[in-house]
C-alpha cells in the first residue's frame, strides 16, 4: 500500500492507484508524485466515480507517457472519453464605480467565474456582488464590513481596507494572517508589475480551470505573456509542494495552447519530487525559483 488518496499497489511495470474521495485533481496529482520515485511504472488510475475518470483523461492528454485511466463500476474497469471544459462565462463590463475606486487606489481588476474583484498583491479586498460593489477580505469580512461601515462613504471604507492590506503584505509582516493567504497570487502580482524581469512585457491575467472555494485554500496561479522570441508563454505561480499544480497546468496547456510554460516558485521550494512531477507534462518547461514578497532577500 503506497498512496494515501486510496489503494496504491506496485508491479513489475505498474504503479496502481484506486481513487478513493479525493478530487480528481488531487488524485492525479498525489499519483504522478508517487510516480517520480518508480520511474520505470506505468501509472495507472481507476475511478469509481465517472465524471472524476473522465476529466482525469483530460488532463493526461497533456502528459507523456500519459496515465491510463479506468472508470470502475461494478468490478468492470473501462476507457472514458475526456471530459470537455466547462464554457467559460463571457467578460461583462464592471459597474463604473468599481473601476473608479480600482484606479483611485492602485488595484489590480480580476475578473474570474464571471466575478469581478479588485486585489493588491493578490488579496482580494473589492468585489461586485449583483452590481453592488462590497468591501472586504474575503465573505466574511465583506459582510462585516457591510453591516459596521454602512453610514460611511465607500471610498473611506475602501481606503482603510486599503492601508490595512498593504501594511500587511510585505517581508516586515509576514506572519501577519492577510500577509499569508493566497500567496501565489501575490506572486502573479509582482511579476505583472515587473514583467521585464521575466522576459515580456507585459503579463495578462488567466482564469484558473478549478474555482477556488476560499481565501484559505491554496490553488496555483496563472499569467500569459509573449516571450522574447514571439512565443507564447504560460506563467504558473505556485507555492509549497501544491498535489493539484500538475493537473491545474495540464487543463491550462489544453485551454491556452501556450508554446511553453514557466513555473514560477519560491526558490526553497523547487524540490527534486516536483521537478520531476513537471517533467510530465508534454511541453517545453522551465522553473524559476523568485524570492516572495514576504520573504527578505538575502543578496
Amino acid at each position: 500500500m503506497i498512496d494515501t488518496s486510496g489503494n496504491g499497489l506496485r508491479g513489475s511495470s505498474n504503479l496502481w492507484i484506486l481513487a478513493d474521495k479525493e478530487t480528481p485533481e488531487e488524485v492525479l496529482g498525489a499519483s504522478l508524485l508517487e510516480l517520480t520515485a518508480h520511474e520505470n511504472l506505468h501509472l495507472v488510475i481507476y475511478f469509481e466515480n465517472l465524471q472524476d475518470a473522465q476529466i482525469s483523461q483530460r488532463r493526461s492528454n497533456a502528459l507523456k507517457p500519459s496515465p491510463s485511466i479506468f472508470f470502475l463500476s461494478n468490478g468492470k474497469a473501462s476507457h472514458v472519453e475526456p471530459a470537455p471544459f466547462d464554457d467559460r462565462k463571457p467578460v461583462e463590463s464592471p459597474p463604473h464605480e468599481f473601476e473608479e475606486l480600482c484606479l483611485k487606489f492602485g488595484l489590480e481588476k480580476v475578473y474570474e467565474f464571471g466575478i469581478w474583484s479588485g486585489e493588491i498583491l493578490g488579496l482580494e479586498v473589492l468585489r461586485v456582488v449583483d452590481d453592488e460593489v462590497q468591501v472586504g477580505v474575503g465573505k466574511l469580512d465583506r459582510e462585516a464590513t457591510s453591516l459596521i461601515s454602512s453610514d460611511r462613504p465607500l471610498s473611506e471604507v475602501v481606503s482603510s481596507a486599503v492601508e490595512i492590506v498593504r501594511l500587511s503584505r510585505n517581508s516586515r509582516s509576514s506572519m501577519h494572517p492577510l500577509s499569508r493567504l493566497v500567496r501565489e497570487r501575490w506572486l502573479r502580482a509582482d511579476a505583472a508589475a515587473n514583467p521585464e524581469k521575466y522576459g515580456a512585457e507585459s503579463l495578462f491575467f488567466v482564469e484558473p480551470p478549478i474555482e477556488r472555494k476560499s481565501l484559505r485554500e491554496a490553488a496555483p496561479a496563472a499569467s500569459l505573456g509573449i516571450g522574447d522570441k514571439g512565443e507564447k508563454v504560460l506563467f504558473i505561480f505556485s507555492v509549497g509542494i501544491d498535489i493539484r499544480l500538475i493537473p491545474f497546468i495540464a487543463d491550462l496547456i489544453l485551454l491556452e495552447s501556450p508554446d511553453r510554460v514557466e513555473v514560477v516558485l519560491p526558490n526553497k521550494d523547487i524540490l527534486v519530487p516536483l521537478e520531476k512531477s513537471l517533467q510530465y507534462l508534454e511541453i517545453p518547461l522551465t522553473i524559476r525559483g523568485v524570492v516572495g514578497g514576504w520573504e527578505t532577500s538575502t543578496v
